[in-house]
C-alpha cells in the first residue's frame, strides 16, 4: 500500500519537529513547508493526500496568508491550524476551502482523529473516482453502475431512443433496475424538465386504482371530500411510467387504452374531459404475450404499449458488474462505507437471484451491522445474509485480479454442469483448450 503523505505547513521549527515527528511515527510521509512559497514549490513537485496549514505565515504572520493559499490546494482535504480561534476565522476558512479546522495548541489524540477522518475521506474519493471511471469513461452511466458489454448496449439504447416519443416496454427479471432504465429515458429525452411519475400497478387495490390512475371529484364517492388530480395528469408533459403492468386490473385496461388513443379521460364523477400530453413507458417482470394468449392481459394495449423494447440482463448474467456495484453502493451510504477485501471476494463470487435489488439490500443491511465502523467486513455480509462466511480463496490482491477470478470459476462450473462433466465439451464451449481447462480446474480447486 502506497505510504500517505501529509503537508505540515507551519514556520515554527521547534513545532516542526515535534509534530512531524509525531505523524511521522504513525506511519506517514511528512513533508515540511515554513512559507508559501515552499508551499507551491513542494505542491508541484509532490502529490499530497492531506495538508495541515497555520494561517499566520510569513512575511506579515496574518491569517490571510494562510488563507491565500486555499483555493490553490482544494484537490486535497486542508486542515487548517492557528491560534488565532475565532469563529469568523473558522468560516472564512471553510468558506475558502478548508476541510476541518484546529485551534493551537493542538490536542494529539483530537489531531489523530482529524488526520484519519480527513485521509478516510481523501480515500473514499479516489476509490470512487476509480469506480466511475471504470464504469463508463465518460462518467455518463445514467445511475445504471457497471462495465459489461450488456450494460454498454443498454445505455448506448437509451442515447438512441431516450430523445424520441415512442412508446417504450421494459422486461426483465425483478430486481434489475427497470424502473433506473425508465428515468434515464426520462432525463435523455425532450421532456426532461417536466415530470416523471412512476405508478406501480401492484401496489394500488384494485378499487382504488381509477381514482389513483385518473383522479375524482368532490362528492363523488364516499370520502371524496375534494378534488383530487390523479397521476396521469399530474405527469402532464412529462414521462408516466408504468410499472409492474401486467398487475393491472382488467376492467382498468380498458379505461388506459381509451386514454392512450385519445389522449384524454374523465376524472371519477367528473362532466367534462381532461386532455394530458404523457410519454408512457412501461415495464413488467410477466410474459405479456403468454397473459395475452390467456387472456388475462388485452391484446391491444399490448401492442399499444410495447412500441420499443428494452430488456435488462440479470445480474447473473453480468457478474463483472457485480464489484462495482457494490463499493458503489457503500460509497452512497451515510455515512460512507468501503468493503474490506475479502468481503468484497465474497460478494463477487456469491450468486444475487434477487439481482441488483437484493445485493443493495444486502450491503446496507451489512453497513447497519457495521455500526461506526467505517469498513463492512465479510462478517457482517454473511449475517446481513443469513449465510456463514466462507471467503473465496483468489489469486492476487486487487479488484480486477478478485472479480476476473471469481468470474472465470463460475463461467467454468457452468461450462462443467451443462455438459455434464465432459471436459472436452466444457472447453469447447468456453472457447479454450481442454488441458487450459484442466489447469484452471486445478488452480480453483474444481474437479
Amino acid at each position: 500500500m502506497t505510504q500517505e503523505r501529509i503537508l505540515l505547513v507551519d514556520d515554527e521549527p521547534a513545532f516542526q519537529r515535534l509534530c512531524g515527528n509525531w505523524l511521522a511515527s504513525l506511519g506517514y510521509d511528512v513533508k515540511v513547508a515554513a512559507s508559501s512559497e515552499q508551499v507551491l514549490a513542494l505542491w508541484a513537485e509532490h502529490t499530497f493526500d492531506l495538508v495541515l496549514l497555520d494561517l499566520a505565515l510569513p512575511p506579515s504572520f496574518r491569517p490571510d496568508e494562510g488563507l491565500a493559499l486555499l483555493p490553490g490546494l482544494s484537490s486535497a482535504p486542508v486542515v487548517v491550524m492557528t491560534g488565532h480561534a475565532d469563529r469568523e476565522l473558522a468560516l472564512r476558512a471553510i468558506a475558502a476551502g478548508a476541510w476541518d479546522f484546529l485551534p493551537k495548541p493542538l490536542d494529539p489524540d483530537l489531531l489523530r482523529v482529524v488526520v484519519e477522518r480527513a485521509l478516510t475521506k481523501r480515500r473514499l474519493e479516489r476509490e470512487l473516482a476509480d469506480w466511475r471511471a471504470r464504469a463508463e469513461p465518460d462518467d455518463a452511466t445514467m445511475g445504471l453502475i457497471g462495465i459489461s458489454a450488456d450494460l454498454r448496449d443498454l445505455r448506448a439504447l437509451i442515447r438512441r431512443i431516450g430523445p424520441t416519443e415512442v412508446p417504450v416496454m421494459i422486461t426483465g427479471p425483478s430486481g434489475t433496475g427497470k424502473e433506473l432504465v425508465a428515468r434515464a429515458l426520462h432525463a435523455n429525452g425532450k421532456r426532461a424538465a417536466k415530470p416523471f411519475v412512476a405508478v406501480h400497478c401492484g401496489a394500488i387495490p384494485a378499487e382504488l386504482f381509477e381514482s389513483e390512475l385518473f383522479g375524482h371529484c368532490k362528492g363523488s364517492f364516499t370520502g371524496a371530500d375534494r378534488d383530487r388530480i390523479g397521476l396521469i395528469a399530474a405527469s402532464h408533459g412529462g414521462t408516466l411510467f408504468l410499472d409492474e403492468i401486467g398487475d393491472m386490473p382488467l376492467s382498468m385496461q380498458v379505461k388506459l387504452l381509451r386514454f392512450l388513443q385519445a389522449g384524454s379521460f374523465f376524472a371519477v364523477g367528473a362532466r367534462s374531459e381532461t386532455r394530458v400530453d404523457v410519454r408512457v413507458v412501461a415495464a413488467t417482470n410477466r410474459d405479456l404475450g403468454a397473459m395475452v394468449e390467456e387472456k388475462s392481459f388485452r391484446d391491444d394495449l399490448f401492442y399499444r404499449l410495447k412500441g420499443i423494447q428494452v430488456r435488462t440482463t440479470a445480474l447473473a448474467d453480468r457478474a463483472e458488474d457485480v464489484a462495482l456495484i457494490v463499493q458503489a453502493v457503500a460509497a452512497r451510504l451515510s455515512p460512507p462505507k468501503r468493503l474490506a477485501p475479502d468481503a468484497l471476494e465474497w460478494v463477487v463470487s456469491r450468486s444475487w437471484p434477487g439481482n441488483v435489488r437484493e445485493l443493495q439490500h444486502s450491503v446496507s443491511t451489512a453497513a447497519a451491522l457495521a455500526g461506526s465502523a467505517d469498513v463492512i467486513t465479510v462478517d457482517d455480509l454473511a449475517l446481513a445474509c443469513g449465510e456463514a462466511a466462507a471467503p473465496l480463496a483468489v489469486e492476487g490482491d486487487g479488484l480486477l485480479d478478485a472479480q476476473v477470478a471469481a468470474l472465470e470459476k463460475r463461467l467454468i462450473v457452468a461450462a462443467l454442469d451443462e455438459t455434464v462433466h465432459n471436459h472436452t465439451h466444457a472447453a469447447k464451449q468456453l472457447g479454450i483448450s481442454r488441458v487450459g481447462l484442466l489447469n484452471k480446474m486445478k488452480r480453483y480447486g474444481l474437479r
